[in-house]
């Protein structure tokens, strides 16, 4: 089975699900530049860097791929412990 090109989509409707996507989110890293916080769009959003589990058991090699999570209905955030002038920095 070729991973290379292969989607992943995960949606979270219940708490529970979550438990999914955080496996799947297990060791990634992001920088603060690729997160933001939207109000008026009620949105969380941001891009790391996950470690593609899959990928990594068939290639026998560490496999890091771009992912895309967003939380819709949010109502606020809140720093903590994170440098916002570094934007780079992850």
């Amino acid at each position: 089975m070729a991973t290379e090109n292969a989607l992943l989509k995960l949606v979270a409707m219940e708490s529970e699900d979550l438990a999914i996507i955080s496996a799947h989110l297990q060791d990634a890293v992001a920088k603060v530049g690729e997160m933001a916080y939207l109000p008026a769009e009620k949105r969380f959003a941001m891009v790391v860097n996950r470690f593609d589990w899959i990928a990594a058991s068939e290639q026998e090699k560490a496999v890091r791929r771009r992912a895309g999570l967003h939380f819709e209905r949010v109502l606020s955030a809140r720093i903590r412990n994170l440098d916002l002038k570094t934007r780079k920095r992850s």
